[in-house]
């Protein structure tokens, strides 16, 4: 059921994004041919004005199909309603509608959770205690609100797995909050996969806010978690961190975890993938809305006119690479599933921080363009 809800949650960004796209290209006045949800033979269908709607079996997302828009693709180039032939701002704008429909998406999850359970704080709880370990030994609950350990106060920004491994193996004083009360355990840490480790795995504790609150850090959201993996991007490039990315099987993994452990956690990181799928096809790479854009800025700045046939040219080339990358990752994901490699995630009695969705740019989400 978790990779069904999965498979559904990742279809669904995909078909935002093309449903940003097709509002967009019938508010300009574009012809569109097709809008499809799913892939494959469509199961139903139906034809309204010029556009045929209809529903495939293959729950991977889907596609818009917007006359002139595609390489190699032949038009009448005399229709004043297909895509090359409407103003240059139109194009923009349908370009940027897909990633624009992605990034509403994920704000609008984020008021609802928000407003519903609250913003993250900067304490900490437990989540769950893994059997046979440390923290189940030492009386340790869900819903344990972690104050101190070994006299250091916890937080998001303090967390407690550096205190667990500096303790060497020793007794640790932890003051925890149960029920409204303080209560003071002394937990012995074990060795886990080479860390000294409690068995917990943690959560951050949300804090309550007014509506108005909640649309503020609803809008900031998406900034911040862009900004975040523009960085990590960087990183990459740069060789600070080492490389890692998922395709669409290792991310509806991801999905599949987090769905394993509550709506709440699948949820949210349904919320992020929305913002890495928008940002994903903004960058300026060709094939993507953004290396689309590339070429239409261009264009409006004066610079030499690229002939279409190049521009196509140029576009095939980079869905080319782009399909090639997203084989050889996911050729990665699915080893990684059957072999096991050092960064497939820690059982849970490994864990001593909040669990956060792993960061997969690059390769992320499947390029949905138009």
């Amino acid at each position: 059921m978790s990779i069904a809800f999965s498979i559904l949650g990742l279809g669904l960004l995909i078909v935002f994004h093309e449903w940003g796209h097709f509002i967009v290209a019938r508010l300009c006045g574009m012809r569109v041919e097709r809008f499809s949800i799913g892939f494959g033979n469509p199961i139903l269908k139906f034809k309204r004005g010029d556009t045929i709607y209809q529903l495939a079996p293959i729950p991977l997302g889907g596609f818009v199909q917007i006359t002139g828009l595609n390489p190699h693709e032949e038009f009448d180039a005399n229709d004043p309603y297909v895509y090359p032939n409407r103003p240059r701002w139109m194009r923009l704008a349908v370009l940027v509608a897909g990633p624009a429909a992605n990034y509403l998406t994920a704000i609008l999850i984020a008021l609802a959770i928000f407003t519903l359970s609250g913003i993250p704080g900067d304490m900490l709880k437990v989540g769950t205690v893994q059997p046979g370990t440390p923290a189940a030994a030492a009386g340790l609950q869900s819903d344990d609100e972690l104050l101190q350990a070994d006299g250091k106060a916890i937080s998001v920004t303090a967390p407690i797995n550096k205190i667990v491994e500096a303790s060497g193996g020793n007794p640790i004083p932890v003051i925890i909050r149960r029920a409204g009360k303080e209560q003071t355990l002394v937990i012995a840490p074990a060795k886990i996969d080479g860390s000294y480790r409690l068995g917990i795995v943690l959560e951050v504790i949300r804090v309550p806010v007014s509506v108005g609150a909640a649309i503020g850090h609803a809008f900031v959201m998406p900034i911040e978690v862009s900004g975040r993996i523009l960085t990590g991007l960087w990183d990459m490039v740069r060789g600070a961190v080492k490389a890692e990315l998922s395709g669409p099987i290792g991310i509806a993994q991801q999905m599949s975890q987090a769905a394993q452990r509550g709506p709440l956690e699948f949820i949210q990181l349904v919320m992020i993938l929305s913002v890495y799928l928008g940002l994903f096809n903004l960058l300026p790479l060709p094939a993507l809305d953004g290396g689309r854009i590339i070429f239409i800025l261009a264009q409006g700045l004066g610079i030499k006119q690229i002939t279409a046939k190049a521009e196509a040219m140029v576009h095939m080339v980079g869905m080319v690479l782009m399909l090639g990358l997203m084989v050889f990752v996911s050729f990665k994901d699915i080893r990684r599933l059957f072999v096991g490699k050092p960064d497939t995630p820690k059982p849970a009695a490994a864990v001593e921080k909040p669990a956060e969705p792993k960061s997969a740019p690059a390769a992320a989400p499947a390029p949905a363009t138009p």
